[in-house]
């Protein structure tokens, strides 16, 4: 926010608005819209002849008619009030009151029953309210005193504070808070506090979604497959965590806190620990960092306001910062025009003066948005020496890796406890001796099973004796696999590439494709190894598990 005189925000809150709407009122509202008399006579039939009754104590009162409210959650429901309030808003436009942006008004902000004034003049704020709560009146529907409520925002470098003001609505004092919500985000006295709030309640938001959904098996071992779980998250829980972000833009710190608690969502889904690299949480669950998500909102909600006619208020406020502000404002316009820079998408005011279809547009940003994420994360996750194993050049935004895909098998409960095995080994987080000793005083790097040589992941596959039996009815499944695959001998491979075989396939065989019958069957029973040397090492070891 570039302003820097401090102004206010007056939040209307309408008392049940969608159920206070009159009919009459609304259709001859939607009669002077010049609406297709087809559709004016559909709406008249939604609401005419409606009845309700009212239920006490397992008893029905008697049908009375409806011919008051518009049906909540109706798909035209929102519109509809839209259409009621429309002249309220004309009359807002008419006054000179307000704050403004260039030349252009700013004074009221509305969606559906969400209105928001605002003045930098508490006299002039005191008028639009007044306005409000007149044409409330005149249409039937209450303004409450107590939950309408006064921001006062305060620019960020501004030290002194300004005075407290006194509003009213219908002669009864409006209480000034510090935050409040405005379709769904919290607004605060600055643009950061409005940032940090905002960024926390999404957060909780998302938190108690995902504890909803835990009864359904959304916890990772001994729950629902990850792919299964995935799907939940990206269906229940991304929107909640995401909400409203397009618009604030919240800075780095606050992204800090989004992405780590999508990345500890996402390692407790699939059974990983906290210090598994952060890039291989990617590549295995195909999401996209919380900044590439809210980009990708923010460039669609900037064509949304592209494809408008010039004589809207978002596109005039849009070609005017994009026009006359230059890099260092904190206009949100400016923000997009270096994310449109950053992912080499056509510049701003072409794309103003030419708008491309909107599904177009999400096609265009999508391919651009995979592409720079894909190059960093691949780019990052190569730095890391425990990824070695695993197939990074394998990650492909919004599909999950192939190690995941348990859902072929008769048993995706059991398999889900196995991958859990897998996935660590293949992440280098699984504890082994030789990591264990540099962190743990009186700890030596020998193996505790044979007390033959250091062990390393090499030793635990394929070289300690006491596993061996264990180990000796699987390679012998491989062997036969590999033969249908490349005619290799999986005896007469190095080390090297028997490891890689049993981790992730996928590398030692790039020509493959990871949904190939046979590497589905190879991955099931490296699986199925690695879970049973684990449980052979286990207990052997006495190791009470976690």
């Amino acid at each position: 926010m570039d302003k820097k005189s401090p102004f206010l925000i007056a939040l209307l809150d309408a008392k049940s608005a969608l159920d206070v709407v009159v009919l009459k009122i609304l259709l001859r509202k939607v009669h002077f819209t010049d609406v297709n008399p087809a559709t004016w006579i559909l709406i008249d039939e939604i609401h005419k002849n409606t009845e309700a009754c009212v239920k006490w104590a397992n008893d029905y009162s008697e049908k009375f008619p409806v011919q008051q409210g518009v049906k909540q959650g109706g798909l035209l429901s929102a519109d509809l009030y839209k259409i009621y309030i429309e002249d309220l808003l004309h009359n807002f436009e008419n006054v000179a009151q307000g704050c403004t942006i260039g030349e252009t008004s700013v004074n009221a902000i509305a969606c559906a029953d969400d209105v928001a004034l605002m003045s930098e003049n508490p006299a002039e704020l005191q008028l639009l309210i007044n306005i409000a709560a007149e044409y409330s009146q005149n249409h039937h529907y209450l303004l409450q005193p107590q939950k309408s409520v006064v921001l006062q925002i305060e620019p960020t470098n501004r030290k002194k504070q300004s005075k407290s003001v006194n509003l009213t609505l219908n002669e009864s004092p409006m209480p000034v808070v510090d935050k409040s919500p405005h379709l769904g985000i919290l607004r605060s006295t600055s643009s950061k506090n409005s940032q940090n709030e905002t960024t926390e309640q999404n957060i909780t938001k998302s938190r108690r979604a995902a504890y909803s959904l835990m009864s359904a098996g959304l916890h990772g071992e001994n729950g629902l497959d990850p792919i299964t779980s995935l799907h939940l998250i990206k269906t229940f829980i991304q929107p909640i965590l995401t909400y409203g972000l397009e618009v604030i833009l919240p800075t780095s710190s606050n992204l800090l806190k989004l992405e780590k608690f999508q990345k500890q969502l996402l390692k407790r889904i699939m059974s990983l620990p906290i210090c598994t690299p952060d890039p291989s949480i990617y590549i295995l669950s195909g999401f996209l960092p919380i900044e590439a998500q809210i980009d990708q909102k923010a460039l669609i909600l900037f064509n949304n306001i592209c494809r408008q006619d010039n004589s809207n208020l978002e596109k005039k406020l849009a070609i005017r910062q994009l026009s006359i502000k230059d890099q260092s404002s904190n206009s949100w316009f400016i923000s997009i025009k270096k994310m449109i820079f950053k992912y080499g998408l056509p510049s701003p005011l072409q794309l103003l003066n030419c708008a491309p279809k909107k599904f177009q547009w999400k096609r265009t940003v999508q391919i651009a948005i995979y592409k720079y994420w894909k190059e960093a994360i691949i780019s990052s996750g190569k730095s890391y020496a425990s990824l070695r194993h695993l197939n990074i050049d394998a990650y492909n935004p919004g599909k999950f890796h192939h190690l995941l895909d348990i859902n072929t098998t008769n048993d995706p409960t059991r398999e889900t406890t196995r991958l859990a095995i897998k996935l660590k080994l293949v992440t280098g987080t699984y504890i082994l001796q030789n990591k264990r000793f540099r962190y743990t005083e009186n700890e030596t790097p020998i193996c505790k099973l044979c007390d033959h040589g250091d062990e390393t992941l090499c030793h635990f596959l394929l070289d300690c004796q006491i596993l061996e039996p264990i180990r000796r009815k699987y390679f012998h499944q491989i062997d036969e696999i590999l033969q249908l695959i490349s005619e290799e001998n999986f005896t007469t491979l190095s080390s090297h590439d028997k490891i890689q075989i049993i981790l992730d396939c996928s590398l030692h065989y790039p020509g493959l494709k990871g949904n190939s019958e046979n590497i589905i069957k190879l991955d099931a029973i490296c699986r199925q190894m690695s879970y049973a040397l684990h449980i052979a090492r286990y207990r052997s070891l006495d190791i009470k598990r976690k």
